[in-house]
C-alpha cells in the first residue's frame, strides 16, 4: 500500500469527516501545478481512506510525496512521472478538479463583463450626485413662475437642455478627481473602479475629456450666456480643486475643498440656473427673489457641510498623503458635531423664513417640514460610528437625501 505524504501541503480534512471511512476518486489523474504523477494501471475507481492525521492512502500505487518546493516526485523511481498528477486537495471528501477543467466554466458570458463595466461606470461618475442635479434644476427653474401657463412644452425642453450639459459636466469633474487620486483611493475607497482596476485609465480619461467637451458643445449650442458660464465655472473649479498642480488641488486645503463645494452647490447650481430660465426661456428681467436667496444660503450651507463631512470615511489615506483636511487637523470627533450643528441652524434659519410668509400653508410645511428633517438629522448623527467605514459613509449618504428633500420644502419660503 502507498501512502501520501505531504511536506509542506496537507489535504484538507472534513471535521465531520470521521476517521476510517473511505472516499471513492477517478483516475485517470489530471495535471496540476506543472507537476507529474503516474496514472492507474486501469480505469477503475481508487478509495481514499480518511484518519484524523488528515492523512490518506491510495491502494496499490506508487509512493508519492511533495518535496520543499511543494512539487510532488515520485520516491521509488528517479524518471518523471507521466503528465499527470494526483488531486491533493480534498474539499468537504471529495477531490478537487483540474484547473483546466474549470476554465471554461469560469469564464464570465458577455452579459456579465458588460453589466460590470456598467457599475465600474457607475462608480466613475457617482450616480447620486446626478439626482441632486436634477432636483436642483427641476426645482430652481419652477421658482420664477408666475402661473401654471408658463409651464409650456417648451419650458421642459429648456430644462432638459440644461439637465443634460450640466450632467456632463459633472462627469468630468467626477472623473477627473478619480484619475487625480487613484493612489488615495486605493486606501480610502478600494472599491471605486480606478482603484479596484475594474476601469482601465484609458477609458476614464477618454469618458472624463469627452463629457467636457460634449458639455460645452451642448452650453455654446443653447445661446444661453448663463448656462455657458455654469460649464466654465465648473470645469475650472473641477480642475483646481484635484488637479496636482502648484496652488491648486485644493482638496488638499482644510477649507478651500468646502468653499469649492459651496461654490459649486451653493451659488452655480442656483442663481445662473435661475437667470437662464428667467431672462432666455421666459422672457423676464432677472429678480433675486425671496426663494431664491433662502435656496442660496440653505444649499450654501449644506455644500460646506458636505465638503466636510465626506472626508470622515478617509482620514487613513488623507493623513498618508499629507491631505489638510478639517477631519485630519481637528479629527472625527470634533468635525461631525460641528456639521451637524451647521445644519440645524440651518434648519432653524428655513423655519422661521418660512414662519414669516403671509401663507398658511407655507408657514405650516414649512416649519413642519423643515422640524422633521433637524430631527432625522440628529437622531442619526447619534447613531454613526466613526471607526465604521459603512456608518460614516452611510451617514454622508444622508446628508444628500435630505438635501433631495429640501428642494422640494425652498417652494414654501414665499
Amino acid at each position: 500500500m502507498l501512502q501520501m505524504q505531504c511536506l509542506n501541503f496537507s489535504p484538507k480534512f472534513n471535521p465531520l469527516q470521521q476517521p476510517g471511512c473511505f472516499k471513492t476518486i477517478a483516475w485517470p489523474l489530471t495535471q496540476r501545478h506543472g507537476a507529474v504523477a503516474n496514472t492507474s494501471p486501469s480505469n477503475k475507481s481508487s478509495s481514499i481512506k480518511c484518519s484524523s492525521q488528515r492523512s490518506f492512502h491510495i491502494p496499490n500505487q506508487n509512493k508519492i510525496a511533495l518535496n520543499n518546493e511543494g512539487i510532488i516526485s515520485n520516491r521509488n523511481h528517479q524518471k518523471p512521472l507521466n503528465k499527470q498528477v494526483v488531486p491533493l486537495a480534498l474539499q468537504d471528501g471529495y477531490a478537487l478538479q483540474s484547473e483546466d477543467d474549470n476554465t471554461a466554466a469560469a469564464a464570465p458570458s458577455f452579459f456579465e463583463v458588460f453589466k460590470k463595466k456598467l457599475i465600474a461606470i457607475n462608480h466613475l461618475v457617482r450616480s447620486y450626485t446626478w439626482v441632486n442635479i436634477v432636483f436642483g434644476i427641476v426645482s430652481v427653474s419652477l421658482l420664477p413662475l408666475q402661473s401654471l401657463a408658463d409651464l409650456t412644452p417648451r419650458f421642459f425642453i429648456e430644462i432638459l437642455k440644461v439637465i443634460v450639459p450640466t450632467l456632463l459636466m459633472n462627469t468630468f469633474l467626477t472623473a477627473l478627481n478619480q484619475i487625480c487620486d487613484v493612489e488615495i483611493d486605493k486606501i480610502n475607497k478600494p472599491y471605486l473602479p480606478l482603484a479596484s482596476g475594474d476601469l482601465s485609465m484609458g477609458t476614464a480619461i477618454a469618458i472624463c475629456i469627452g463629457s467636457a467637451i460634449l458639455s460645452y458643445a451642448l452650453a455654446i449650442m443653447s445661446g444661453s450666456p448663463p448656462l455657458l458660464l455654469i460649464q466654465i465655472l465648473c470645469f475650472l473649479c473641477g480642475c483646481a480643486y484635484s488637479l496636482p498642480l502648484p496652488f491648486l488641488r485644493w482638496k488638499s486645503k482644510t477649507f478651500m475643498a468646502p468653499l469649492t463645494l459651496v461654490i459649486l452647490m451653493g451659488f452655480t447650481l442656483q442663481l445662473p440656473f435661475c437667470m437662464h430660465m428667467q431672462q432666455y426661456v421666459l422672457g423676464r428681467p432677472f429678480v433675486l427673489t425671496r426663494p431664491l436667496i433662502s435656496t442660496v444660503a440653505i444649499m450654501s450651507v449644506f455644500a460646506f457641510v458636505n465638503g466636510l463631512l465626506k472626508d470622515l470615511p478617509d482620514v487613513e489615506g488623507d493623513k498618508k498623503f499629507g491631505m489638510k483636511t478639517l477631519c485630519v487637523l481637528l479629527g472625527k470627533e470634533k468635525v461631525l458635531p460641528l456639521c451637524v450643528n451647521m445644519m440645524l441652524v440651518a434648519y432653524g434659519g428655513a423655519m422661521i423664513s418660512g414662519a414669516s410668509s403671509s401663507f398658511m400653508i407655507n408657514k405650516t410645511v414649512s416649519i413642519i417640514g423643515h422640524g422633521i428633517l433637524a430631527l432625522i438629522l440628529w437622531l442619526q448623527s447619534k447613531k454613526v460610528d466613526l471607526d465604521n467605514f459603512e456608518s460614516t459613509f452611510g451617514f454622508y449618504m444622508l446628508i444628500w437625501k435630505l438635501n433631495y428633500v429640501e428642494y422640494i420644502l425652498i417652494h414654501f419660503l414665499r
